[in-house]
C-alpha cells in the first residue's frame, strides 16, 4: 500500500501547488476573465479528495473510502470544468445546465459501476455512464462550439484547446476502467489508481496551465499592439 499512498499524497501535493500557483498568477496580474475563481477551486477540491484517499490508504482513516472520495471529487469538479468551458464559449445557461446534468449522470452511474458487486448493474452503470459522456462530448462539439461567435478570438482559442484536452483525457478514463479491477482485471488496483491520478493531474493542472498561458499570451499581444500604435 506504500506505493498507492505515495501516489495519492504526491497527487495531492501537485494539486495544492497548482492551486497556489494559479492564485498567485491571478493576484499578481490584471487579466480580463470573469471566471478565474473556478480553476483554483477545482484543483483545491481535488487536492482535498486525494488527501483523504492518502489517509484512507495509509490507515489513518479506518474505513476504505478511496472510491467514495474520488467520485465525490469528480461529482463536484467535473461539472465545474464543464461550466467553465460553457462560460468561456458563451453558451446559453440552459445548455450549460444540460451539460452539467449529463456530467453528473456520468459520474453517478460510473460510481455505481465501480462499487457494485452485481455484474448486470456494473455493466449497466458503465453503459449509461458512457452514453452520458458521449452526450457531453456532443454538446461540447455542437452547442458549446456553435456559441463561439459571441466571444473574442482569444476566448475561442482557449475554449478549443480546453475542450480538446478535456475530451481526450476523459475518453481515457472509461478505457482504463475496462482494464482495471472493476472490469477486466488486467491491471492491478495500485496501477489503476496510479493511471487515474496521472489523468486527474493532467486534466486539472493542464486545464489551469492552458488558461494561464492563454491569458498571458493575450496580454502580451495587447501590450505589443498598444506599443506599436503609440506615436514615436
Amino acid at each position: 500500500m506504500f506505493v498507492q499512498t505515495a501516489t495519492f499524497a504526491a497527487t495531492a501535493g501537485a494539486l495544492i501547488i497548482a492551486t497556489v500557483g494559479f492564485l498567485w498568477f491571478t493576484t499578481t496580474g490584471e487579466y480580463e476573465n470573469d471566471y478565474l475563481f473556478i480553476p483554483p477551486v477545482i484543483t483545491f477540491l481535488a487536492a482535498g479528495a486525494y488527501t483523504v484517499m492518502a489517509a484512507s490508504s495509509s490507515g489513518v482513516i479506518a474505513a476504505d473510502i478511496i472510491l467514495e472520495a474520488r467520485y465525490a471529487d469528480w461529482l463536484v469538479t467535473t461539472p465545474l470544468i464543464v461550466a467553465y468551458l460553457g462560460l468561456v464559449a458563451g453558451a446559453r445557461r440552459r445548455t450549460i445546465a444540460a451539460a452539467m446534468a449529463a456530467d453528473a449522470v456520468m459520474i453517478v452511474t460510473g460510481f455505481a459501476a465501480s462499487t457494485t458487486g452485481t455484474a448486470a448493474v456494473r455493466w449497466a452503470g458503465y453503459g449509461i455512464s458512457s452514453i452520458a459522456f458521449l452526450a457531453l462530448v456532443y454538446l461540447f462539439l455542437t452547442a458549446f462550439t456553435d456559441a463561439l461567435g459571441s466571444v473574442s478570438a482569444a476566448a475561442q482559442g482557449m475554449f478549443r484547446t480546453l475542450r480538446d484536452l478535456t475530451i481526450f483525457l476523459w475518453f481515457v478514463y472509461p478505457v482504463a476502467w475496462l482494464f482495471g479491477p472493476s472490469a477486466g482485471g488486467w491491471i492491478s488496483a495500485v496501477d489503476y489508481h496510479f493511471i487515474v491520478a496521472i489523468l486527474d493531474m493532467s486534466a486539472k493542472i493542464g486545464f489551469n496551465l492552458i488558461i494561464a498561458f492563454s491569458l498571458v499570451r493575450v496580454t502580451e499581444l495587447v501590450d505589443t499592439s498598444e506599443q506599436s500604435e503609440t506615436p514615436a
